[in-house]
């Protein structure tokens, strides 16, 4: 019978988020702070003058206001411009009275405002905002102070007169005016100018740098396709900042409305890394999702600025929104649905974010309201983007974490299976040992029975024999110590040097030929390195050469013998050699050659037998295999 294990029902999310009082808490938490984020604003200067009115007409160029009458407006004050290239803009006109009291410089304080502005004191223009950043990214908000020379500055009633302008958006927008002693007025322009100048500036250097490393760590984890993802995102973001950064003069004004459409790019990439980041397979349209922006951008580059106007703030925007929503529903499912923690996080961001440009994002389309003193679309962008990258850089570290305890646990059992291994390699070898010792006692044994004791048989026939005679039994003791000896040299410790071995040869053979009046002619050549042979093989070899020396020495005739080792190709070559009378045979009822021929069959050798009137050589050649220790 087939068994299915079928996962636990993860009950409803709900249900599972009332269990859960810390979440429920954190989203209490996002919603109070996204709810009530316009209570949060800077303190006004403590003391000057606070304008919250003002007289306004609008304008048919920048220096030509239009032919109509001057309307009391209060402050802030938005209005609506043609937009799409087209310009747009108003004159606000106020005054004020000034009692000079000492040498103290006065200013006037904008604490934010949108586009571009132009500044008049009595007559005298003080500052345009096109002298220090650019008044054509939509989203951006500024703050300004104009200090107002002496000389401009009079007693009694003075003219401000601000031109603000607006070309690519659909609302104007300007703040309370201040105007007072530099010294007041001056800490707040600090605040709103952290606030709203620098604080981008920072995000702009903190996405570009995070985008590279995310790209980084994609390269390393190219299956997580999260990272790339979140790095274009990071990327496409920061370029909406990029007038904040580059000097307006470094840059074409087209390419500075281009920052305006990177809304695109990112909310194409919204939905697939939602779907990653949850680690859900993205629909097979989100490929479709990357026309969406390159739509955006040809129709900025083709159309008129006036259909493209229309199209981007009424069809790209909404779609945008529609992206944004989707992505949205991703992590709300994996966060209500799944439990996923990550979700979670990054999804009360979102909401966070969200509830804080909705408060700025009517104004943009036309609505009258009271702009936030934070810039809406960098500082809760922030947030979510820095939750998100602690949330990426959190899963990182934890992959690495993994590998590193997946290392840490392959370490400890290399090193437990190499003391297993270590434990039976020991054991091995002291088999291996008590083989070898039980093989060597065996070939002893062996070689003293064949050896030695087939002489001392011969002495104890010789004792049963009333013929033989002290002379006898020297011979036969001599033969049986002769054999000793070269069973003991076969045996002597010289490592896997056959130099040694032979050597030992040459001194149990060279005193036999001195008594029998025979010089030896020793000639070694150097024999590659690991040619030695096993003790078995000396042996053989030794009683081989132990013959084939005595017989040169008795039957040669000849008062000299020569031994010669040499390498070869395959091996090494033993020589013995003589001068003699030659005609070395085999002879009926003799063995010594036969015996030779079996010895270097046993060790795998070839025998040759070269004689002739010139003497006689014995040529034994042992393969590399034999000669190796076989």
């Amino acid at each position: 019978m087939a068994t299915h294990l079928v996962a636990a029902p993860e009950g409803r999310g709900w249900l599972r988020l009332l269990r859960r009082p810390f979440i429920g808490l954190f989203y209490l938490t996002v919603l109070a702070v996204g709810i009530g984020t316009p209570l949060f604003t800077l303190s006004p200067p403590e003391g000057g003058i606070e304008f919250d009115r003002a007289m306004f007409r609008p304008l048919e160029a920048i220096d030509r206001p239009a032919d109509v009458t001057e309307a009391a407006v209060s402050l802030p004050h938005s209005f609506r411009v043609p937009g799409g290239g087209r310009f747009g803009g108003g004159l606000y006109r106020l005054e004020f009275d000034h009692s000079p009291n000492g040498p103290e410089q006065w200013s006037v304080l904008i604490p934010n405002y949108s586009g571009r502005i132009l500044v008049r004191v009595n007559g005298a223009l003080l500052y345009d905002s096109d002298w220090t950043h650019s008044g054509r990214i939509v989203t951006l908000i500024w703050p300004d102070i104009i200090a107002i020379p002496a000389p401009v500055l009079k007693a009694g009633t003075n003219t401000v007169e601000i031109s603000a302008v607006m070309l690519f958006g659909r609302k104007s927008y300007l703040s309370a005016i201040h105007a007072g002693p530099d010294s007041l007025l001056r800490p707040v322009y600090q605040q709103h100018h952290f606030l709203l100048v620098m604080l981008p500036q920072l995000l702009f250097g903190w996405q570009f740098a995070f985008s590279v490393m995310l790209l980084i760590v994609w390269a390393v984890r190219r299956s997580e396709w999260s990272y790339i993802l979140y790095a274009g995102i990071l990327f496409f973001n920061s370029i909406s900042n990029l007038v904040v950064i580059v000097p307006e003069p470094l840059v074409s004004p087209q390419v500075m409305q281009l920052s305006n459409l990177t809304f695109s790019w990112v909310t194409a990439m919204l939905v697939p890394f939602a779907f990653s980041f949850v680690n859900r397979r993205p629909p097979r349209a989100s490929v479709l999702f990357a026309a969406f922006p390159v739509g955006v951008t040809t129709a900025f580059l083709l159309l008129p600025p006036e259909i493209f106007h229309v199209l981007n703030w009424y069809v790209a925007m909404p779609v945008a929104w529609g992206l944004t929503c989707w992505a949205i529903g991703v992590l709300s499912y994996a966060a209500l649905r799944r439990g996923n923690n990550s979700a979670h996080m990054v999804l009360g961001a979102t909401l966070l974010s969200l509830l804080m440009i909705f408060h700025e994002a009517p104004i943009l389309y036309g609505s009258v309201g009271k702009r936030l003193f934070i810039n809406p679309f960098s500082i809760p962008i922030f947030m979510l983007l820095s939750i998100i990258s602690t949330v990426l850089m959190w899963r990182f570290a934890a992959a690495l974490n993994a590998v590193d305890q997946f290392n840490a646990n392959l370490r400890r059992e290399i090193a437990d299976a190499e003391a297993a291994l270590r434990i039976s390699l020991a054991r091995e070898q002291a088999q291996e040992r008590a083989i070898a010792l039980e093989a060597e006692r065996s070939r002893l044994t062996r070689d003293l029975h064949d050896g030695i004791a087939g002489q001392l048989v011969s002495m104890v026939a010789l004792s049963r024999r009333t013929d033989a005679g002290v002379r006898d039994f020297g011979i036969a003791a001599r033969k049986a110590l002769v054999d000793l000896r070269l069973v003991i040299a076969s045996m002597a410790e010289v490592g896997d040097d056959p130099g040694m071995m032979l050597a030992n040869f040459r001194d149990h053979i060279q005193p036999q030929l001195r008594t029998l009046g025979i010089a030896l002619d020793w000639q070694m050549h150097a024999l590659p390195e690991g040619a030695g042979w096993s003790s078995s093989t000396a042996l053989e070899l030794f009683r081989l050469l132990q013959e084939a020396t005595m017989n040169a020495a008795r039957h040669s005739g000849a008062d000299r013998v020569t031994i010669e080792i040499r390498p070869t190709d395959d091996g090494v070559r033993v020589m013995v050699a003589d001068e003699g009378r030659g005609g070395a045979s085999d002879r009926p009822g003799g063995y010594g050659l036969a015996n030779m021929r079996r010895r270097a069959l046993a060790i795998g050798a070839r025998l040759a037998i070269v004689s002739g009137p010139d003497g006689t050589r014995i040529i034994l050649d042992l393969p590399r295999p034999t000669a190796r220790g076989r």
